[in-house]
Parts: C-alpha cells; sequence; structure tokens
C-alpha cells in the first residue's frame, strides 16, 4: 500500500507537468506547476514512512527512505521511459 502511494505521486507530479493548461492562470498555477510534482512526492514518502512503522519495525526510518526513494526512482523512470519511448527509439544514454 505504502509502495502504491509513492507511485501514484510520480504519475500525478507526471500529470501537472504534462498538461500545464488545467492549472489555474498566474502565481498559484506556476507554484504548482513548479514544486507540485516535488510536494506530492515529498508527502507520499512521508506517510508511506509512517504507515509503515508498525509493519516493519526492524527497518529504521533512514532505511524506509532509502526503500521508498529508490521506488520513486524506479517509478519516475519507468514513467519518463514509457511517455518518452519514441523519442528514445530504444537508445539509452
Amino acid at each position: 500500500m505504502a509502495l502504491t502511494l509513492v507511485t501514484g505521486a510520480v504519475l500525478i507530479g507526471r500529470l501537472i507537468r504534462n498538461f500545464p493548461y488545467l492549472l489555474p492562470n498566474r502565481l498559484p498555477g506556476l507554484v504548482l506547476y513548479e514544486l507540485g510534482p516535488a510536494l506530492i512526492l515529498v508527502a507520499a514518502v512521508g506517510s508511506a514512512v509512517i504507515f509503515t512503522k508498525e509493519d516493519e519495525p526492524r527497518l529504521g526510518i533512514p532505511a524506509r527512505l532509502a526503500l521508498f526513494a529508490l521506488a520513486a526512482t524506479i517509478a519516475g523512470t519507468a514513467a519518463l521511459a514509457a511517455e518518452h519511448a519514441a523519442a528514445l527509439d530504444g537508445q539509452w544514454l
């Protein structure tokens, strides 16, 4: 459940970046466009760490943060690869 929060945050962040015309105009829209994906991801990772507090007492907070940061990196890479598959054309640098 906690990993789906992180994955969902990455996908919602990509939606904010891909459809900026759905955001309000002027300063609130600019703040949401620039900071929205990062704030959503921070909130999701923080809540995932809190949700797993009782489930996994063996792991400390740094280990759980690393786990969810890795999950966010994998989800972000997969979203970007799917989104830009034609541009990448199977070539990775």
